[in-house]
């Protein structure tokens, strides 16, 4: 974030600081096929040690880079980052896999993604601060510290055994293809990229809405970002007690519900309304995310959960960048009520497409 906003300074460019800014998904898409691979063929703790030792060894050689060059190499190392962190992404979902009863495998991947907004929240927050404080070679030395930390914590970790450990010990071959085939996983998968859909929306609504739907400023703006990132973390926080009734309710409950608030608040198109049903529509909206990955990641087998895995950590940034392309250039051309219509259509047609009372199951997974 702070790397980001200097380029954006220094630069003048918001396509440049934005483009900083979603560097560290580059790789994942590019390297999708070896990623699978490395998940099929090895350990996925080892995996995750290795991942964060590179990301160290890679962040504090920044360090003695000359002051001319510090800018570019820093960009440089996002992007070189990016492919450790996908990994250490998809190894850490088949090390929680591998390594947690089953019965509380849901609660454990919740835990996960309210670790990671927090890490994520926190991080964001701090940035400001921080680049106001420290330079850019600062900045890095802080960097190594968190990464010293992860790479400690990253050796903490329990072999893994169950899934994860039949995925490992399979030969080569047999999960290096990246390619789901049970029908129900497909099925959920669908359901995972909608919300992905919802994110890319999402990006663009949070400007779009009160810019020009409620006639605001940047200030404005401002208001929705900050209830926004408190909406979506309080919708994670919520999902641990909601786990109980998260799969005793189809999960295309849990598509179409989101729908209602979001609908509303742009109907009503008044400030106070709009920003509480906008963000009753992020609460829900994060339910349905820990839903879908807690159902994509459980009704996984072991020989396909290294292709899951790589396909989550790569499918989703994509879907949220096209989405992003697509929801901004209809809102732009049509306005923001419109681009709410063309996400509730998108939501049931997918809702109706992926229910069916046939469904193949492995485990007892309930998906419609």
């Amino acid at each position: 974030m702070s790397l980001s906003t200097h380029v954006g300074s220094v630069t003048g460019s918001g396509l440049l600081a934005g483009a900083v800014l979603s560097a560290p998904w580059l790789p994942a898409l590019l390297l999708a096929a070896p990623l699978n691979r490395l998940l099929a063929r090895h350990a996925p703790q080892r995996l995750v040690r290795i991942a964060e030792a590179a990301s160290l060894l890679l962040t504090a050689a920044a360090l003695v880079v000359p002051g001319g060059a510090l800018l570019a190499v820093a960009t440089a190392l996002v992007v070189a980052r990016g492919f450790f962190e996908a990994v250490t992404r998809s190894a850490t979902s088949v090390v929680l896999r591998g390594t947690v009863p089953k019965e509380l495998l849901d609660r454990a991947n919740t835990y996960a993604e309210i670790g990671k907004l927090t890490g994520v929240s926190v991080g964001a927050a701090l940035a400001g601060p921080a680049a106001s404080v420290l330079s850019p070679r600062g900045l890095i030395a802080l960097n190594v510290a968190t990464l010293a930390l992860s790479a400690l914590l990253a050796r903490a970790l329990p072999s893994a055994t169950g899934a994860a450990g039949e995925s490992a010990a399979s030969p080569a071959g047999s999960g290096a293809r990246l390619r789901v085939e049970d029908p129900v996983v497909r099925r959920l998968f669908v359901r995972f990229l909608l919300v992905a859909f919802w994110q890319g929306f999402h990006t663009v609504a949070v400007t779009v809405i009160p810019l020009r739907l409620l006639d605001g400023g940047t200030r404005l703006v401002g208001v929705f970002v900050a209830a926004s990132a408190v909406a979506v973390f309080a919708g994670s926080l919520a999902a641990l007690p909601a786990q109980r009734y998260l799969g005793h309710v189809p999960s295309a409950v849990w598509l179409v519900l989101p729908m209602a608030p979001l609908l509303a608040a742009v109907l009503a198109a008044s400030t106070v309304p709009t920003l509480v049903l906008y963000a009753v529509f992020l609460m829900l909206f994060e339910l349905a995310f820990v839903h879908c990955n807690n159902r994509l990641l459980a009704a996984a087998s072991a020989r396909e959960l290294p292709s899951v895995v790589t396909l989550r950590a790569t499918l989703l940034p994509s879907g949220v960048a096209v989405s992003i392309l697509v929801m901004g250039a209809l809102s732009d051309l049509a306005g923001p009520v419109p681009a709410v219509l063309v996400v509730v259509v998108t939501t049931l047609a997918v809702g109706a497409a992926t229910s069916g009372s046939r469904q193949t199951r492995r485990s007892p997974v309930p998906d419609a």
